[in-house]
């Protein structure tokens, strides 16, 4: 089975009608103009939509401001891409927890200037509900914040409700990878046996908060203590901690496939391949394809809804370029063209063998019927 490890699922102001929600969730607030990220199920700040990038997307699109139009619009681009078929059989989709300061306390939204808070938020809830109502399709990624006060109960909360990883962006979250809070997570990770997605490496997209993190060598220095003592969680680094683009500094990049086939060829560490079919990237993935010897230390994912970039891939593409190029689904393209340039199987299926409750779903929804698609109004 072909899992696409990394989906993002976010909205720009998304009240949902979810009511079974996790404890460490409540109702989001119904005020006219909320004030938190958690007062919304999704929602994208200010600050964010005001870059250039997100204002170029959007114009580029077609897309109308943030709000209700623009969130059943997001609904329906969604459903169009993940419901066509292909060779990805599975989804993982990301929530992606609120910003903490130092404290555990969640800021206001940012607005424009505004230098700290969470530029995107996706409550656990909404994503949770998302795949009870498609038990077949998608798998729950879960975002907990390990500055929570009650992070660990909460790591363990989702996990029993069919978590199959915990996704976290240190330099944007504001996390320090070697805080005791953060250890102590990762600790209840490796007991659980449910592996953590976190990103490494440049971000441009979202804001930096912790510039320290930004390099994968503090979290390799983690996990290395870690798996010495026999407590590593199963860990994946989000697009083998590559550049934003090839002028990008490949610092991270050069450290984390030296870890992988070095010191911790024998520990549970992991790199996906999301985002490395966009223009920036692709000459990424083509070296990944030239070295077998990572293969099992690769997993699929196409960071959904960044759009694939694949004519800097046309040459290795051949004379299938142009029908992998026309398939609709963004993942199922990116899917069938790892598949048309040579990776190794090991790489397409490996995340079915990793992750935890991968039939959770299925086996809730056992003698279920009825259950009716999230309204976003």
């Amino acid at each position: 089975m072909i899992v696409d490890i990394h989906c993002h699922y976010t909205f720009s102001r998304l009240r949902a009608t979810v009511t079974d929600r996790f404890s460490f969730e409540p109702t989001p607030d119904s005020r006219p103009e909320p004030d938190r990220p958690t007062d919304y199920d999704s929602c994208v700040s200010d600050r964010a939509l005001g870059r250039p990038a997100w204002r170029t997307a959007r114009w580029l699109a077609g897309l109308p401001r943030a709000g209700n139009d623009l969130d059943r619009r997001l609904a329906s681009e969604y459903e169009s891409h993940f419901s066509l078929s292909g060779p990805v059989e599975r989804y993982v989709l990301l929530a992606f927890d609120a910003v903490h300061d130092d404290q555990g306390d969640r800021p206001s939204l940012p607005g424009p200037g505004d230098k700290f808070g969470s530029d995107i938020y996706t409550s656990n809830s909404l994503v949770r509900d998302i795949c009870r109502r498609h038990p077949e399709r998608f798998l729950f990624g879960a975002s907990i914040h390990p500055y929570r006060p009650n992070a660990v109960a909460c790591v363990e909360e989702a996990f029993a409700a069919g978590a199959c990883l915990l996704k976290w962006i240190p330099l944007h979250h504001n996390i320090d990878v070697a805080d005791k809070r953060t250890v102590a997570v990762l600790r209840k990770c490796a007991q659980l046996g449910l592996p953590l997605l976190v990103h490494c490496g440049e971000e441009y997209t979202l804001t930096t908060h912790r510039p320290d993190q930004r390099s994968v060598e503090p979290l390799l220095a983690t996990l290395r203590m870690l798996h010495r003592e026999g407590s590593m969680p199963p860990t994946i680094i989000a697009h083998v901690a590559t550049p934003v683009t090839p002028l990008g500094s490949r610092a991270s990049y050069r450290a984390l496939v030296d870890a992988l086939t070095g010191d911790m060829a024998d520990a549970p560490l992991y790199a996906d391949i999301s985002a490395l079919a966009t223009w920036g990237k692709a000459g990424f993935l083509r070296q990944l394809l030239r070295r077998p010897e990572l293969h099992a230390k690769l997993l699929f994912g196409s960071d959904f809804p960044v759009p694939p970039g694949l004519f800097r891939l046309r040459r290795h593409l051949a004379s299938d370029y142009r029908a992998v190029s026309e398939i609709e689904s963004w993942p199922q393209r990116i899917a069938t063209a790892c598949r048309v340039l040579g990776f190794n199987d090991i790489v397409m299926h490996r995340a079915a063998e990793l992750l935890p409750n991968v039939d959770f779903f299925p086996r809730w929804a056992a003698g279920k019927r009825g259950l009716a698609l999230p309204v976003v109004s």
